[in-house]
């Protein structure tokens, strides 16, 4: 293996200050214990273009039991592999122990995995099930583990000892190409985790970065190989997405190369079909939303997202519901279902969040039985939800204009959607207001 890069602190420009100090507390005091600390991944990244990152993640020599006698506000977590979480008072710092670069991965498909229900299997150090490993806590030196992750931009080490950022796997190069290069063979490392095709995408969006040729074609090649992956880690992966700031970005790019189409095979069909092909550029529009409520920094609640996104599709599964005779409401209800909990779909939504959809749109049905200004309506807007539906019908008004006459009567009176959720971490995002309210009435 080849001497790592190293840049000493005053070219590279980083420096201890620009940490979050929850972060740079972890690595001092593992530091101070005798032990390598550094900051990895994404953080280094983001700070090294000037971004503010979303997480300060933290790769270090010490075993995850090592890292939680250092720290008392620390639980380990993880099966597939095992991470110390430093918890502080909002924020998680995740701490990883070096993973060993395994040339020949173990044949793994006949060794039981310990769950819940069977206490009395031995839990594996390494394991993999089809292909993709589902036990990795093998732990090795700063240079494997570079060399185990993802892509190269994000196998870059800040050094909390000496300030020094260490490059094992040209990760810098790339960074100053703007190129997304996978570490390894990509067909290999995209069968290993399928989900890192799509985060492939995700990242080269939000960066602007061009992703190397021999990774694009993998992509196109591996993408039926999501269908092995983890259907929780595809939704939040998904989350991720449509809040990323290059939502509809991601689509495109997604699209060209098949993940889409793989992940939500029937309503990227319905997509491809007259019908729902009228309706994509509702698809795109509610995309490009999103990216405008991230640039505002607000966070919309998933259930609108989702609503927004598939709206169109759930609304033309419950017109046929209703046209076999089935109540309107009722149909609403039920297209809902059909759509986000289609057993093809790779992802796995929320219940909760799949009742939160059914009242959003099961009350666009109760919108369109009143003007607006009755007892009913009043009762109406009092009720979970009605912020979000109200949103929905102003985003589908822009669009179509028979629901604009509607969405006009719904806001005529002084009632706007509001900013933020009754439980603070939700925050509802809005359309921009109208320049002056109107009159009370």
């Amino acid at each position: 293996m080849d001497d790592p890069v190293i840049l000493n602190e005053s070219p590279h420009g980083l420096r201890r200050e620009m940490i979050a100090h929850e972060a740079l507390r972890v690595l001092t005091r593992l530091d101070e214990a005798g032990y390598k600390a550094y900051l990895c991944g994404g953080g280094v990244r983001d700070l090294l273009m000037g971004r503010t990152p979303k997480d300060f993640d933290i790769a270090t020599d010490a075993r995850p039991e090592e890292v939680k006698r250092i720290f008392r506000n620390c639980r380990i977590i993880g099966r597939r592999f095992k991470l110390a979480h430093v918890f502080f008072r909002d924020v998680i710092i995740e701490t990883a122990t070096f993973r060993a670069l395994l040339d020949a991965a173990p044949e793994a498909e006949e060794v039981p995995l310990p769950s819940r229900r069977r206490t009395d299997v031995p839990d594996p150090t390494f394991a993999t099930r089809g292909g993709v490993i589902v036990r990795d806590n093998v732990y090795g030196t700063p240079e494997e583990d570079a060399r185990r992750r993802d892509f190269t931009i994000n196998g870059l080490f800040y050094s909390i000892a000496d300030g020094s950022i260490i490059d094992y796997v040209d990760g810098l190069k790339d960074l100053e190409h703007r190129v997304l290069r996978v570490i390894g063979d990509p067909e290999t490392r995209f069968r290993e985790d399928p989900v890192r095709m799509v985060r492939a995408l995700r990242i080269a969006s939000q960066l602007d970065f061009e992703i190397e040729r021999h990774a694009r074609e993998a992509i196109i090649k591996c993408c039926g190989e999501l269908k092995s992956s983890s259907r929780d880690r595809l939704h939040e992966e998904m989350l991720k997405i449509l809040n990323c700031g290059r939502a509809l970005r991601v689509f495109e790019r997604s699209w060209q190369k098949g993940l889409f189409q793989t992940i939500y095979p029937g309503f990227s069909a319905w997509l491809q079909a007259s019908e729902g092909h009228a309706h994509l550029p509702w698809v795109k529009k509610a995309l490009r939303q999103f990216d405008v409520w991230k640039e505002a920094g607000l966070k919309p609640m998933p259930a609108l997202q989702h609503a927004l996104l598939f709206g169109p599709y759930i609304e033309g599964v419950a017109i046929a519901l209703a046209a076999e005779g089935m109540p309107e409401f009722e149909a609403t209800l039920q297209a809902v279902n059909t759509v986000l909990r289609d057993k093809t779909n790779l992802t796995q939504i929320p219940k909760a969040v799949v009742f939160d959809v059914e009242r959003i749109l099961g009350i666009q049905v109760q919108m369109r039985k009143s003007s607006g200004q009755s007892k009913y309506a009043s009762r109406l807007r009092h009720r979970n939800g009605f912020d979000e539906a109200l949103i929905y019908l102003k985003f589908a008004g822009g669009i179509d204009p028979a629901r604009k006459e509607l969405a006009d009567l719904w806001m005529a009176p002084a009632h706007e959607p509001a900013l933020h959720s009754r439980k603070p971490e939700h925050a509802h995002p809005r359309e921009q207001a109208p320049a002056s309210k109107p009159p009370q009435g």
